[in-house]
C-alpha cells in the first residue's frame, strides 16, 4: 500500500503528458494520399524485440509491390537492421540500423539520427506498433520526422497524433495487420510470407535435414515427450536426419527432457546473421517458439508450429502446404493433424 500514492501520480503525470503532447504534436486534419502522391516512405519500429522486426518483413515487400517508383526506408532493431542489408534482392533502399541503448545514453546522437530523417522529407511514415494498442514513443517520433502524412493504427488514445489512423484486428495475422497501414494508400495490398533471400544461403535437397527448435518461453514451453514423439513421426514419414537446437536462454529447459535429446541439441549462441544462414540449410523447420518461426518463414523454410499458449490467428502461419500450425492437446486427433501436417512438410 505504501507505494499507491506513487502509483497515482505516475498515472495523473502520464495523463497530463498525454494531454500536452497531443496539444503540441497533433496534426491537421488531413485527407487520405493518393497513390501518386507518396514516393518516398519510412517504416519504423522502436523496439528491441527481433522478431517484430522480421514480422515487418511482408510490409516492406507490400509497398514494394505498389510501385518500383517509391523510395523505401526501414527503421529497425539493429540485429534486424544488420540482416535485412544482406538480402538479395533488396527488401527496402535504405536500412536504418536503430540502437536503442547506445541512442538512450547518448541523447543528442537521437537527435542526429531524427534530424537526418527529417532532412529526408518523407511523404508518409508509417509507424508499426501493435494493431491494438498505442506507444507514445513511437508517434512523437513519427511526428518528429515531420511527415507529409503520419500512418499509424487507431487504437486507444493513438488517432489524434495520426494523419491517418487505421483500425486494424488482432484477429488477424499480425503481419497482415502490419499490411493495413499500407492499404490506406493501396487498398489492393497483399499479404505474402515469405520473401527474405540471402545469397550465401545454403542449398538443400530431399536429403536435407529437420531442424526440431526447443525454445519457448513461460507458458509457451512446450514438455519434452512432444519433442520425442515429433523425433519418430519424422522418421517414420522420411529418412532424413532430425537436428535439434535452442537459444542459450532455453538451455535451462534442458533437463526437463530426455538425456538423448540433451546429448543432440546444439545451443545456438551466434548473431541473428548467422542464425539465418544455419535455419537456411534444413528442409523444414518444427518448434512452439514463436520468434524463431517468424525467421524461418520469412527464409521460405517450411514449418510447423505447434502452440500451447499464444495466439494462433495472429501468430501462426496455416496455408495448408507449406506452413502449419496447430493447437496443442491431449486428443489423439492431435498427434493426427501433427502427423498429417509433417507427411505434407516432407513429401
Amino acid at each position: 500500500m505504501a507505494d499507491k500514492p506513487l502509483k497515482i501520480l505516475e498515472r495523473k503525470f502520464k495523463k497530463l503528458l498525454n494531454a500536452t503532447l497531443s496539444r503540441v504534436l497533433a496534426p491537421p486534419s488531413k485527407q487520405l494520399p493518393a497513390m501518386g502522391e507518396v514516393q518516398k516512405v519510412l517504416v519504423f519500429r522502436l523496439d528491441q524485440r527481433i522478431g517484430n522486426g522480421i514480422l515487418l518483413i511482408p510490409l516492406l515487400r507490400a509497398i514494394r509491390e505498389s510501385g518500383s517508383q517509391i523510395e523505401l526506408h526501414f527503421l529497425v532493431h539493429h540485429p534486424v537492421a544488420a540482416l535485412l542489408e544482406k538480402a538479395e534482392p533488396p527488401l527496402a533502399n535504405r536500412i536504418w540500423a536503430y540502437h536503442q541503448s547506445e541512442l538512450m545514453r547518448r541523447p543528442w546522437r537521437m537527435l542526429a539520427l531524427i534530424s537526418r530523417l527529417r532532412n529526408l522529407q518523407f511523404d508518409a511514415v508509417i509507424t508499426s506498433n501493435n494493431p491494438d494498442g498505442f506507444s507514445l514513443s513511437q508517434a512523437i517520433f513519427g511526428r518528429l520526422c515531420k511527415p507529409r502524412w503520419l500512418i499509424g493504427f487507431d487504437a486507444k488514445s493513438g488517432a489524434k497524433y495520426y494523419d491517418v489512423a487505421v483500425k486494424s484486428s488482432n484477429q488477424m495475422h499480425y503481419s497482415d495487420a502490419m499490411i493495413d497501414l499500407w492499404r490506406a494508400i493501396d487498398p489492393a495490398a497483399k499479404f505474402h510470407p515469405g520473401g527474405l533471400q540471402l545469397p550465401a544461403a545454403p542449398s538443400k535437397n530431399d536429403t536435407s535435414p529437420v531442424l526440431i527448435w526447443l525454445g519457448a518461453t513461460g507458458n509457451k514451453i512446450l514438455p519434452g515427450k512432444i519433442f520425442a514423439e515429433l523425433n519418430e513421426q519424422i522418421r517414420a514419414i522420411a529418412d532424413v536426419p532430425v537436428a535439434f537446437a535452442c537459444g542459450p536462454a532455453d538451455a535451462a529447459h534442458l533437463q526437463n527432457y530426455p538425456d538423448w535429446i540433451r546429448e543432440r541439441t546444439e545451443i545456438w549462441k551466434a548473431p541473428l546473421t548467422e542464425t539465418a544462414t544455419f535455419f537456411a540449410g534444413f528442409r523444414a523447420f518444427v518448434s512452439g517458439d514463436t520468434g524463431p518461426m517468424h525467421l524461418a518463414v520469412a527464409l521460405g523454410i517450411p514449418t510447423l508450429t505447434i502452440f500451447i499458449d499464444s495466439n494462433i490467428r495472429q501468430y501462426g502461419y496455416n496455408d495448408g502446404e507449406r506452413h502449419f500450425s496447430i493447437l496443442l492437446n491431449d486428443s489423439a486427433n492431435t498427434k493426427q493433424l501433427i502427423n498429417n501436417a509433417l507427411s505434407t512438410l516432407l513429401r
